[in-house]
């Protein structure tokens, strides 16, 4: 569970800063109920994960920055840990403390088939975050082509404004 940890508390695969930290959602981001989900999210730990929430834990709990179960899977492109959460009622279009999402977690990471698994889900493909930054500026920026490509053919546009 230590390494899953420091996954979860390292720098954001998204901003390249470190998570705010902070509460949003049922479970706060300090409570072991959050941490234990997030860190078998981050691990893949499936069984866990089915465990866990067989026993009643959040499936929307918050983390480190407010970040969600399914935006750790997401950005790790792991597949069948987001189908196991969004199958529990994990929210795909949950923002967290900064606006991002699954999908710009999983844009900005180039996780291909994590942005069609969200796409599918009819998660909204122009959703920017604060710093005014969408998933496919994250893409873009990322050299991450395909996922360009998925996003572009989904209606996805640059953002107009994007804040420094």
């Amino acid at each position: 569970m230590t390494i899953a940890l420091l996954l979860l508390t390292a720098l954001s695969p998204v901003t390249g800063a470190a998570p705010a930290g902070g509460t949003g959602g049922q479970a706060a981001a300090g409570t072991p109920a959050a941490q234990e989900l997030l860190a078998a999210a981050a691990a893949g730990r499936i069984e866990q994960l089915r465990a866990l929430l067989a026993a009643g834990a959040d499936v929307n709990a918050r983390g480190p920055g407010g970040r969600t179960a399914l935006m750790v899977a997401a950005a790790y492109g792991n597949a069948r840990v987001m189908r196991l959460l969004l199958a529990w009622g994990a929210d795909p279009a949950a923002a967290d403390e900064a606006g991002n999402t699954a999908l710009t977690e999983a844009a900005a990471n180039g996780q291909l088939e994590a942005v069609q698994m969200l796409l599918g889900r009819g998660v909204e493909v122009n959703a920017a975050n604060k710093g005014g930054q969408n998933a496919l500026s994250l893409a873009t920026r990322g050299g991450h082509q395909a996922v360009v490509e998925v996003l572009k053919a989904a209606g996805a546009e640059e953002p107009a404004e994007q804040k420094q």
